[in-house]
């Protein structure tokens, strides 16, 4: 039984990841298992709150509705599994405080131990992060936190302000230190693999020897338009409420989709 654990980062190709494994389970469902966040809410609620407070008990909780998540499920299904959520790692550094990915190696440890617990201690699991370079990933943070909250401050302070959670390689050490010998701990840059036809779905399929005969190549999902930090920022300075606000953002993200859509 082998196993591919993704739990992030976020910023770093998860969209494109879990979009086209869903849009090509008519060809995978066959080869291929599938669990991404919709399978696993109350998992990933708790992984939130867990960032945030760190605590035993927020812990359990995560271990416990992580566990719940395979009670349905047939263990005795041998084809590969690919669980694939970045709120896995916890929140979106900036959100709730959260100012690091330092939760994320506890949470996939404790991921890995009740995934042996339900498919025994041969499963084979590896634990895959994407990555990305640092300056890139925080402008797309950066971009990220301008639609999810009331952020002002410009780019430079927010990027001096969150460079620790931009700092891949050693949340990644740490997941290994943390993991030990329960799996494999193992990365790929976005920029590698996002050019490739398939993107990172192509990488995580080769981590679990799935062959990619008859998949389709597959388009860039959630890519930051050209000068939308500036328009997001705009707006978030203004004086409208939270509610105008809110759908003042609806708007502009819908008139750069029109936008990309005559472009293509």
């Amino acid at each position: 039984m082998r196993i591919l654990l993704h739990p992030g980062f976020h910023k770093t190709g998860t969209s494109s990841l879990q979009r086209g494994a869903t849009a090509q389970m008519d060809m995978l469902g066959s080869r291929l298992q599938l669990m991404l966040t919709p399978d696993l809410i109350e998992a990933a609620r708790a992984a939130r709150h867990y960032s945030e407070r760190r605590t035993d008990e927020y812990l359990d909780h995560f271990t416990t509705e992580f566990q719940h998540a395979f009670e349905a499920r047939d263990s005795s299904d041998r084809r590969p599994l690919l669980i694939s959520s970045e709120v896995l790692s916890g929140h979106l550094p900036g959100l709730r405080g959260v100012k690091t990915y330092a939760a994320t190696p506890i949470l996939a440890r404790s991921a890995v131990n009740i995934l042996h617990r339900y498919y025994g201690p041969e499963a084979q699991i590896t634990v895959w992060f994407t990555t990305r370079t640092p300056e890139t990933w925080l402008r797309s943070l950066y971009w990220q936190n301008l639609r999810a909250q009331r952020l002002t401050e410009e780019f430079e302070p927010f990027r001096d302000r969150m460079a620790p959670a931009a700092d891949h390689a050693r949340i990644v050490g740490e997941a290994r230190r943390c993991i030990g010998s329960l799996a494999q701990v193992e990365t790929d840059r976005i920029e590698d693999i996002g050019p490739e036809p398939l993107g990172p779905l192509g990488a995580a399929l080769r981590h679990l020897g799935v062959t990619t005969e008859g998949l389709g190549a597959l388009p860039q999902h959630n890519t930051q338009p050209e000068n939308a930090a500036r328009d997001f920022l705009a707006l978030n300075r203004s004086a409208m409420g939270d509610k105008a606000l809110a759908e003042a953002k609806r708007k502009v993200l819908r008139r750069y989709r029109r936008a990309e859509q005559s472009d293509s």
